[in-house]
């Protein structure tokens, strides 16, 4: 019997059957208990993924459940099929592998703000594009913006160029290289990672991270952040700035530098005009922040 493991997997993964080819899966798969089996169980994976047994259709629940236990019941006159335990463990690994491959990731906020040069993912990007969790975010020589969504809240990221991180979720970025602007609503956490394997944490407010040659300064505009590098802790209040060097050792908070916020202050100097563009951006973030 030419068993179909192949068409379950190809199904997993997104393709649509015909309907000579939905009918010809169907029959094979009420004849062949080990096909079934398999079946069941990379089905059982990926309807997990979605959310756990509530998100399984009616009654596929209890068909799975009795199919569990007839593979796994002794029979009354034969010795326990041990080899089915070892393939079925195989048979979850491979659906897992499908999943990772497979699976879309969700999406976690959108483009605000998008210069020349911006990618993400290493493929251009445009203002209003939706940005999904892991994307790789990176600027040429202009500056970017994006809104990112979670149901933690709101966050605006302003990414000035030369600069590139990896958007894990809603809540937390890992910077790479370049600096960042944060902007926040009080009591919507964030966490941005450091190359250092530091993190910057906080709940409202502004600050950016800014990776440097010595390691990566971390300067506080509004409210404050708690920096935590392996057993070494510093909170950063407004005004402040700290660097956590190549060797991950944190520095205590100190007033911050002239350069360190420019973003949010103007110093009557050749800055001026790039200031001025700065906070139109700035206020395209709070308004973007705002809902409107």
């Amino acid at each position: 019997m030419r068993h179909v493991r192949g068409t379950i997997d190809a199904v997993a993964t997104g393709k649509v059957l015909t309907g000579d080819e939905d009918a010809r899966l169907r029959e094979h798969l009420r004849s062949c208990e080990d096909c079934r089996s398999h079946y069941d169980i990379t089905v059982g994976v990926l309807r997990l993924a979605r959310g756990g047994p509530q998100a399984w259709a009616p009654g596929e629940a209890q068909r799975m459940t009795a199919r569990a236990v007839a593979l796994t019941g002794k029979p009354p006159d034969r010795p326990f099929p041990w080899w089915r335990l070892v393939w079925g463990g195989v048979a979850v690994a491979a659906a897992a592998s499908i999943l990772v491959l497979a699976w879309p990731r969700a999406p976690i906020g959108t483009v605000l703000i998008a210069g020349a040069g911006f990618t993400v993912d290493g493929k251009p990007a445009v203002k209003d594009q939706v940005v999904l969790e892991g994307a790789v975010l990176a600027t040429a020589d202009r500056d970017a913006a994006v809104l990112l969504e979670g149901p933690r809240g709101r966050r605006a990221l302003l990414l000035r160029p030369r600069t590139s991180l990896k958007a894990t979720s809603a809540d937390q970025v890992a910077l790479q290289s370049g600096r960042v602007r944060i902007q926040l609503k009080v009591g919507e956490p964030f966490t941005v990672g450091t190359p250092e394997g530091a993190e910057v944490s906080a709940s409202g407010g502004v600050f950016i991270a800014e990776r440097r040659d010595q390691g990566t300064l971390v300067a506080v505009h509004e409210g404050k952040v708690d920096v935590r590098s392996g057993l070494q802790a510093v909170t950063v209040r407004e005004g402040q700035e700290t660097v956590v060097d190549v060797s991950g050792q944190l520095a205590p908070a100190r007033t911050a530098s002239a350069n360190a916020l420019v973003e949010d202050r103007g110093d009557g100097s050749v800055w001026d005009a790039i200031l001025r563009f700065l906070r139109s951006v700035v206020d395209a973030i709070g308004r973007a922040l705002s809902g409107e």
